[in-house]
């Protein structure tokens, strides 16, 4: 990673200039400002997604609907002085050291050979064979570690081809969730990478909005766009062509509704609900997954294609119960967009696969927010029409955890009968059933992860029944939010920075930040 010379002292490299697209800040370095702060150093988190439904089926052009979880990645950055760039994956046993030298010749050699193309990430075509040769990361590593290396090489030329006045530093990332069960771990790390790179260069301004009671910033809708699609050309490297869908939700956060050939769209108001995510330990393989799912449409057409065709009709009835249209206090009027039959709401019109439209939380004053409470009595908190508005929200809860779900217990049936189960899975399903819950697998299924809507007000009594019995069948268990922030800058050092290093890990000069 790399931080702008900005203010600070430093000699550029012979003959070059700091040039940006549009997008640039003209103010200070970012970088230079948060190294000066209290907890000095860079620190960025992205949160986990979750396909809620219509996996397999989106690959057909269905829509499918998917929302964040919060449970993050996390990016930390520091200068180093040393010319080194240190890349420290330790939950992936990855620590890595670059020169910086080298970085900056090939910033030079792509800046005399290609023009910037503005508005758009950087060029795989030209970058990813320049990436695999400096990172070196093929003759070493192999499988997710190379790939994640990989990524994180395409976006670093990709900041140096446009701002190349710059100080190597030391990123550490860390993961509150595995890899491989279909979480969202690489759409999430390539955001926070995206992110961290993109404001350290100066190509986006430092975060202004607030995004959670924590006082954790977010960016601006047009600056979120420029992370969500550089985020989407570093994930292709890791899962081939990527959708666009991950990097939206672990950027913008939220819930969305997502369908090949039209525009990613948020699902708003959502109500309050809970989910519970379990880890079955098995770890998916989403091509064979894939396969399989094709074969058994080539042996039934007519068969799977109209199981495709339910799955379709799960996903745009869940976005028509998820999205609640915001009522203004009075109790007059719809302020919010609806839901139309297409399940993309009113701008369902073709759109390219990666577009991307109001994809993140209403804003309420200056506090981002992915779900608002609406009193629609119209009066206060205490008055008796707010108590009958929360009694009445109550009840809806309840009848829309009851009709997802429902649609839970459908979409995987049908993705059991695609080929797509596992009986670790069934295990789980027939755990949960006992409590009158209906999950679902999330992701490419054979294994990887399972999540269940949770009841409204179920006793934590019975929650910590139901997860003592899913961890003694060697499950892991979550009952992360569901549709919160995107992607965030901390204002104080996140915990999982707080613990030492250990001696296996690689000691850099940036440990004199901490």
């Amino acid at each position: 990673m790399v931080v702008i010379g900005g203010d600070q002292a430093l000699d550029s490299p012979s003959g070059s200039t700091s040039r940006a697209g549009s997008s640039v800040s003209a103010t200070a370095s970012p970088m230079h400002r948060n190294t000066t702060s209290q907890h000095g150093g860079l620190f960025v988190s992205a949160p986990g997604k979750i396909i809620l439904f219509g996996e397999h089926a989106v690959v057909y052009g269905r829509t499918a609907i998917a929302g964040s979880i919060d449970l993050r990645t996390y990016v930390s950055l520091y200068t180093s002085a040393d010319g080194r760039i240190y890349l420290s994956l330790p939950d992936l046993g990855v620590e890595k050291t670059w020169m910086l030298k080298d970085l900056l010749k090939a910033a030079d050699r792509l800046a005399a050979e290609y023009p910037i193309e503005e508005d758009q990430p950087p060029s795989l075509e030209i970058l990813v064979p320049i990436a695999r040769k400096l990172s070196g990361s093929c003759e070493d590593q192999c499988g997710v570690q190379h790939l994640a290396i990989l990524a994180f090489w395409y976006l670093l030329l990709g900041v140096a081809h446009r701002k190349r006045d710059l100080l190597a530093v030391k990123a550490t990332v860390r993961f509150k969730l595995p890899s491989c069960v279909g979480l969202g771990s690489s759409g999430a790390y390539c955001v926070c990478i995206a992110t961290s790179l993109l404001q350290t260069a100066g190509l986006i301004p430092p975060p202004s909005i607030v995004a959670d009671e924590q006082g954790n910033l977010t960016w601006e809708e047009d600056h979120l766009d420029i992370i969500r699609k550089w985020a989407t050309a570093a994930e292709s490297l890791i899962h081939g062509r990527a959708s666009g869908l991950d990097a939206a939700v672990c950027t913008f956060g939220g819930v969305a509704s997502f369908k090949p050939g039209h525009r990613i769209e948020h699902l708003k108001n959502l109500p309050d609900l809970r989910v519970i995510l379990v880890n079955s330990k098995v770890e998916r393989n989403t091509a064979r997954m894939v396969q399989t799912v094709k074969e058994r449409l080539k042996k039934f057409p007519e068969v799977v294609d109209a199981m495709f065709g339910s799955i379709d009709a799960i996903s745009l009835d869940a976005a028509k119960i998820l999205h609640r249209p915001l009522l203004e206090e009075n109790g007059g009027g719809d302020t919010g967009s609806t839901v139309q039959e297409n399940g993309l709401g009113p701008f369902g019109g073709n759109m390219v696969e990666q577009d991307h439209h109001s994809l993140q939380p209403t804003r309420t004053a200056s506090v981002r927010s992915s779900s608002l409470s609406s009193y629609v009595g119209g009066g206060k908190r205490n008055s008796s029409a707010s108590v009958i508005s929360a009694t009445s929200e109550k009840g809806e809860n309840v009848d829309t955890f009851s009709k997802l779900n429902d649609l839970c217990r459908i979409n995987n049936q049908l993705l059991i009968a695609l080929g797509v189960g596992h009986p670790k899975v069934d295990l789980i399903c027939t755990t949960l059933a006992r409590y009158g819950i209906h999950p679902k697998m999330t992701g490419a299924g054979g294994g990887g992860s399972v999540f269940a809507f949770l009841k409204p007000n179920t006793p934590q009594t019975l929650l910590d029944m139901i997860d003592g019995e899913l961890r003694s069948h060697g499950f892991e268990v979550w009952q992360p939010p569901l549709g919160g922030p995107g992607v965030v800058e901390h204002q104080t050092r996140p915990e999982l920075f707080q613990t030492p290093v250990s001696s296996t890990q690689c000691s850099t000069p940036a440990s004199k930040h901490k």
